[in-house]
Formats: structure tokens, sequence, C-alpha cells
């Protein structure tokens, strides 16, 4: 397959998923205005795969069996591509939110759709400004019973592929919620994109559901042990 039929291909991509995603963005506006709950998570999913399928990426999602109806969790996903959201929120049953680097929320479009959504903002330009945002992101999920939320421990893509070493914030935020850490693991999403290229090559993707870890009996003290029994289940499938 040539070069030149790659980026074309690309651009055709990007073109035709940015255009949807303006339509399919203000739509959920709008319906984030009069209604909310069960019809806008379905609109919300509905984009989501859409715009999946628009890249030409087959997901096959394993492991639904992993999860209890109605209960909260701390999700974590491993950080390919610009793409993460997209398969997160069309793969994974049930209602939830992310955390999100606040400058996102100033995006055109894309910005105005999170916020509406209900992400929750975490910075990293500092220690005690990121350790402020846990504390209302902690705040927010208790709040939003409903809701799991998920965080990508990595906190910045791969860069080869690898898995990257994961940071405490999301594992501080699990103990301060006290909710157990569902583990989300892509395979394939590294050969439909990766950082520092915008090309898009449409593949498949395996979404795969792990049992969740129990964080009772785990601390601020020992939370390396936490944090190194959650990468083991991730090492599993990604090296």
């Amino acid at each position: 397959m040539s070069r030149a039929f790659v980026v074309a291909r690309s651009l055709l991509i990007w073109g035709a998923g940015w255009a949807w995603f303006s339509i399919g963005g203000v739509c959920l506006l709008l319906i984030g205005i009069f209604r909310a709950g069960s019809f806008f998570e379905s609109w919300l999913k509905g984009l989501c795969r859409s715009l999946v399928w628009l890249c030409g990426i087959r997901v096959t999602v394993s492991g639904k069996k992993n999860i209890t109806p109605g209960r909260q969790y701390l999700l974590m996903l491993n950080h390919v591509n610009i793409l993460d959201a997209f398969v997160f929120y069309s793969s994974f049953p049930g209602w939830a939110r992310g955390i999100e680097e606040e400058s996102h929320f100033d995006w055109p479009v894309y910005g105005w759709v999170i916020r509406r959504m209900g992400q929750v903002p975490v910075s990293r330009k500092s220690g005690i400004k990121a350790m402020e945002s846990l504390r209302r992101a902690a705040e927010l999920i208790r709040q939003k019973r409903d809701y799991s939320f998920m965080v990508l421990p990595e906190g910045t893509r791969t860069r080869d592929g690898r898995l990257g070493p994961f940071k405490k914030g999301g594992f501080r935020l699990a103990l301060e919620t006290g909710l157990d850490i569902l583990p989300l693991v892509q395979q394939g999403a590294y050969a439909v994109n990766r950082r520092g290229s915008l090309l898009i090559r449409p593949g498949r993707v395996e979404f795969v559901i792990e049992k969740p870890i129990a964080t009772a009996g785990y601390a601020r003290e020992n939370i390396g042990e936490l944090i190194e029994k959650v990468r083991g289940v991730f090492l599993k499938y990604v090296e």
C-alpha cells in the first residue's frame, strides 16, 4: 500500500470524521439542554460508535461479564492515541465519564461537548493544583453514583506502543473514593494511529474488560503495591 494512498485515505477520514463530529457534537449540546439520562447516553454512544466506524476501526469487546451492573468503578485505560475516548465510549457498557486535562475544555467543539457531558477537568501544571483537581474530582464522583469514571494511568500517549509508567494520581483518586479499579486494555490501537502522526490506518482493536481489583486494604503508604498489581494486568496484553 503506497504512502500516497495512506495519506489520502487519512485526509478523507479526518474530513468526514471532523464534519460528522461537529454535527453530532452540536446535536449533543442541544439534547443536553432538554434531555439527560439514558436518552443522552444513547446519543453519546451512538456518536462515538459512528466515528469509530468512519475511521475504519472494528472493535471487539470481551470481558463484559466482569462488570456488575449498576456498580460504580474507577476505570483505567491504556493511553494509545487520539481516538482512545471514542473507542472507550463506543465499547464500555454502562454510563461513564472521564478525567480530562483541563486545557481540553478550551478546544472548539470538542471542549464544548466534554463540558456539557460533565467530564472532570484535572490540571497537570503543578503538583498543588493537580491535588486540588483530584479532590474536586473525588467529590464529583461521590455525587454521580450512576457513573463510573475513567482515567489514563500513564498520563500521556505511548511513544512506541509499549505500556508507559503509571502515575499515582488515578490511584490516589481510587483510594479517596473507595472504588474498585476496573482495568480496560486496548490491543491493536497503536497500529491504527500513534503519537506524532495524523495518519489513520483502519484496523481491528481488541477492547478487554478485566476483572476488578479491590482497593480495600491499600493506603498511601502501600500505593506502590496497588500500582504494580494493576499494571501487571495490563502487561499481560501490552509489553
